[in-house]
C-alpha cells in the first residue's frame, strides 16, 4: 500500500476528512506505526491515527480511506510535536511511502508494553551525553524549552559551518512571546552541545531555566 505525503484521507463513509502530514515511525522496528493526519482547514487538528486503520489506498498514493467512522476519529489522540524527533539523518525510508525525509518522526520514548505507544521522557530522565547532537534543521523562531521544562524563548539566529552547513548552534532571545515577537529581550549563544534534542518548532537544551538566564545576565 502507498502513501504519499499530503494525501487526502477519507473516513469509513467517504467523507473528506484532511490529508496526511507526517509518518510515525517505531524506532525499534524501523517501521511505520501510525500517520499524522491533518483535519480540516482553519479548526482542525493534527491526529495520530494507526496504519491497522487504513482500508485503502489509490495506486498512485495520493488518497486513502480508513475504516474509521467520523465520530471515531474525533476521539482518536493529538499528535503532540514535542513528543517526537526526526530520525537520525543516516537512517534510510522505508519503501512505499511517497515521503521526503523530514516527513518522518518517532517517538522520543516508547512503552516497553507496547512499542507503537508513543510517550515522552520526562525532562529529568532524558539521558545526558557529552556527545554532540546528530545534524538537524533549526528554524528561526522555533520556541526554546530548558531542561527542566521551561519555555525560555525563542531561535533568534542559526549558527551554521559555511563549508558543511552543519549546525553549530544558536543564538536564543530569552523571553516570553510578545517580548520576543518585537525583537525584545537578552540574547544568549547556544552551542551545539549544548542542545539536547530539536523536535518539530521546539528545541530542548540541556541547562535549567535559572542557569540559562545567569548565563545571559551575566554577560550583559
Amino acid at each position: 500500500m502507498r502513501v504519499d505525503l499530503d494525501a487526502k484521507v477519507r473516513a469509513r463513509d467517504g467523507e473528506d476528512i484532511g490529508s496526511v502530514e507526517r509518518a510515525i515511525v517505531d524506532p525499534q522496528t524501523e517501521e511505520v506505526t501510525s500517520f499524522v493526519v491533518r483535519t480540516g482547514a482553519i479548526f482542525g487538528r493534527d491526529i495520530v491515527v494507526s496504519r491497522d486503520d487504513l482500508d485503502q489506498a489509490a495506486e498512485d498514493g495520493d488518497a486513502i480511506r480508513l475504516r474509521l467512522s467520523q465520530d471515531e476519529l474525533e476521539a482518536l489522540p493529538d499528535f503532540l510535536p514535542e513528543q517526537f524527533s526526526p530520525p537520525p539523518p543516516a537512517w534510510v525510508a522505508p519503501a512505499g511511502y511517497g515521503f521526503p525525509s523530514t516527513g518522518y518522526v518517532w517517538p522520543v520514548a516508547v512503552d516497553p508494553v507496547d512499542p507503537a505507544v508513543p510517550m515522552a521522557l520526562p525532562a529529568d530522565d532524558v539521558p545526558a551525553s557529552d556527545e554532540e547532537p546528530d545534524l538537524v534543521t533549526l528554524n528561526k523562531g522555533a520556541v526554546v524549552m530548558a531542561r527542566d521544562g521551561d519555555d525560555v524563548g525563542v531561535v533568534d539566529d542559526v549558527r551554521f559551518d559555511a563549508q558543511t552547513g552543519a549546525l553549530q548552534g544558536f543564538v536564543l532571545r530569552i523571553g516570553g512571546v510578545l517580548q520576543t515577537l518585537f525583537g525584545g529581550g537578552e540574547t544568549i549563544e547556544i552551542v551545539r552541545r549544548d542542545i539536547d534534542r530539536i523536535g518539530e518548532e521546539v528545541v530542548y537544551l540541556r541547562q535549567a531555566k535559572d542557569e540559562i538566564e545567569a548565563a545571559a545576565h551575566a554577560r550583559s
